[in-house]
């Protein structure tokens, strides 16, 4: 029986795209590189800040890679909540979870501070616990993070579910050993989290009580 869910934030509870790409985009500009189409930064996210700016940058520029994860930080805290919004059905699923007594926590790959800042913003009090990517464990697919939400929780990985929307996320997920829902509205799609052997993929927010019921049936 389902009692809890764990979900990644960017591209499964809400489209941060355009504010990480802008803010990454606005790094390559200070130091006079090319910049990249936002529909990029589909690939370039996902693993973490260090990745998404080591991809942006490109292996013939990485010297310069912790300077320019300097500026991108102090940018994104500029920027966070510029365009980012909640997916389609997301705030009335998480009201709908969270009513029906459904225990949530976010776990995501994102800075922690921004996580913070950005889940309480969109779904005030309504996570139990907002892990994101702080130093002091690795960041996903490594479960770590998912067994300190548990933990809070007070829950077995066989109470909950894990929702993402990339391959990071269906890992991280197995590594777990808990069941994954992929959400293919997110920034790698269905054919990623097909490949990757999520347990399901949806194209719509309200599947996911759906799927949530069934565990309980």
């Amino acid at each position: 029986m389902i009692k809890g869910c764990i979900f990644d934030l960017d591209g499964t509870l809400a489209n941060t795209l355009l504010d990480l790409a802008f803010s990454a985009n606005k790094v390559l500009e200070m130091h006079h590189l090319p910049i990249h189409d936002i529909s990029d930064y589909n690939l370039f996210v996902g693993n973490g800040v260090k990745k998404l700016m080591e991809r942006a940058l490109g292996d013939e520029h990485l010297d310069i890679l912790d300077e320019c994860l300097r500026d991108f930080y102090r940018i994104y805290d500029e920027h966070l909540l510029d365009n980012t919004k909640a997916y389609d059905g997301i705030i009335e699923l998480v009201d709908e979870l969270y009513n029906d007594g459904i225990l949530l926590a976010v776990v995501t790959n994102k800075p922690h501070h921004n996580a913070v800042k950005l889940t309480e913003y969109l779904f005030p009090h309504k996570f139990i616990s907002i892990y994101g990517n702080q130093n002091i464990y690795p960041v996903k697919p490594c479960p770590d993070s998912l067994y300190l939400a548990l933990n809070d929780m007070q829950l077995s990985e066989d109470d909950c579910i894990f929702i993402g929307d990339s391959n990071v996320d269906v890992q991280t997920a197995k590594n777990a050993h808990m069941p994954c829902i992929g959400v293919a509205w997110g920034f790698r799609g269905r054919k990623e989290l097909e490949a990757a052997g999520a347990d399901y993929v949806i194209d719509k927010a309200n599947e996911i009580a759906s799927i949530i019921d069934e565990y309980r049936n």
